[in-house]
């Protein structure tokens, strides 16, 4: 192997062991004193990471790592927009489609009788990271909960947000199931890549402090971009 290429898989490794964040990386004058390398073989290591898509050049914070994967803790709730900043990644929600109908026997049954009676309305949102289709949303709410809306007014924002500042209404439990799924053609076409791509569905029930539900919604996630941990608490009679 090429020593460049070398270097570049060590640092590659080095960097993913480190955790999922992004961060600022050493400069080319430390890698050279690590590696035992010139300059020009640093910077062609660093180039093929750049081309792999592992590192970025930012003007005044020097050369940023980062990672595949987003990885997002089961177990908070934390919403798309602060979740991605935190990773270094720049957000964006787009509407697809916002509209209302009246509730099913099922609703009834999830909402309860006083928020299904007056109509649900169906939201579909595309969310992206750095301009790339992330995670393609849909969510089910009740009109009345929701309230009078633009379809503007939920792009580029926490839906969880836009209810608490403009509702009063505050999601404090989710409970989410997470299972593999293949994407139908309709839903790859969303999410810019091939029909039959390999994503984790997420289905979600929020609920506010009383326990009634306040959104379900059906999330489709790349795989290739998010990865899900669980952290656990251990007694010592448990263990």
């Amino acid at each position: 192997m090429v020593r460049y290429q070398d270097i570049a898989r060590n640092l590659a490794n080095g960097l993913a062991a480190g955790g999922g964040d992004s961060r600022a990386i050493p400069s080319e004058h430390e890698l050279c004193q690590r590696y035992g390398a010139s300059r020009t073989t640093i910077r062609a290591a660093l180039k093929q990471l750049q081309e792999q898509g592992l590192i970025e050049r930012r003007q005044g914070q020097g050369t940023i790592y980062r990672p595949r994967h987003i990885t997002k803790n089961l177990g908070s709730i934390v919403d798309f927009h602060t979740e991605a900043r935190l990773a270094g990644r720049e957000p964006t929600t787009r509407v697809i489609s916002l509209s209302e109908r009246e509730a099913g026997p099922d609703e009834h049954a999830l909402f309860g009788t006083a928020i299904a009676a007056g109509g649900i309305v169906d939201l579909l949102r595309l969310r992206s990271l750095d301009d790339r289709p992330a995670v393609l949303q849909r969510s089910r709410l009740g009109r009345t909960v929701l309230g009078p809306v633009h379809p503007g007014d939920l792009a580029d924002t926490s839906l969880y947000r836009h209810l608490a500042e403009r509702r009063g209404v505050h999601v404090v439990m989710v409970e989410e199931t997470l299972e593999p799924l293949a994407l139908t053609a309709e839903d790859a076409a969303h999410l810019g890549v091939a029909a039959g791509f390999p994503v984790f569905r997420s289905q979600r029930v929020a609920r506010d402090a009383a326990g009634a539900v306040v959104e379900v919604s059906d999330n489709l996630i790349r795989g290739d971009i998010y990865r899900f941990t669980i952290h656990r608490r251990v007694d010592a009679e448990a263990a």
